[in-house]
């Protein structure tokens, strides 16, 4: 059964990071889901994994495509403390844990975001919004991660 399919089943990204998925999402439309997996993957693949302090932005699990939720399992299933047995999956408590180990690498990755590309425009609440050019920074970023070698 697919955990992330179970009705009700909500999804919260950092409250911390709401200027910056407020923004990305009016300037480059680009739903809050998709931020909230973009992060969760850089996350990941840097291996940061922070708690999430206070909820902001939220959106339900089942609204995953079948494509983001199988990123979404990718990412639980690799993590070092709770994945690599997927005969837990179907686990009420496994579904809970696996949830927060997604919302932990999405609130690591977005702070290597901010850590690595928003640096001096971010004051810990809000972006400069004198500044326009958040979306080429951003893709920068991403594509020299993306070229980097993986070992």
């Amino acid at each position: 059964m697919s955990f992330f399919q179970e009705p009700g089943m909500l999804i919260y990204a950092s409250e911390k990071y709401d200027d910056i998925y407020i923004r990305i999402n009016k300037e480059f439309k680009i739903n809050y889901k998709n931020i909230f997996l973009l992060a969760a993957s850089l996350g990941a693949r840097k291996g940061v994994k922070l708690p999430l302090e206070k909820r902001g932005r939220e959106f339900r699990a089942s609204y995953l495509s079948e494509e983001e939720e199988d990123l979404a399992y990718a990412i639980v299933l690799n993590d070092e403390d709770i994945g690599k047995n997927i005969k837990i999956f179907d686990d009420p408590e496994f579904r809970f844990k696996g949830r927060k180990v997604l919302q932990e690498y999405a609130e690591g990755g977005m702070s290597v975001i901010v850590e690595n590309v928003f640096k001096e425009k971010w004051n810990g609440i809000k972006l400069d919004s004198r500044y326009d050019n958040y979306g080429v920074d951003i893709m920068k970023y991403l594509l020299a991660e993306l070229n980097q070698v993986p070992f």
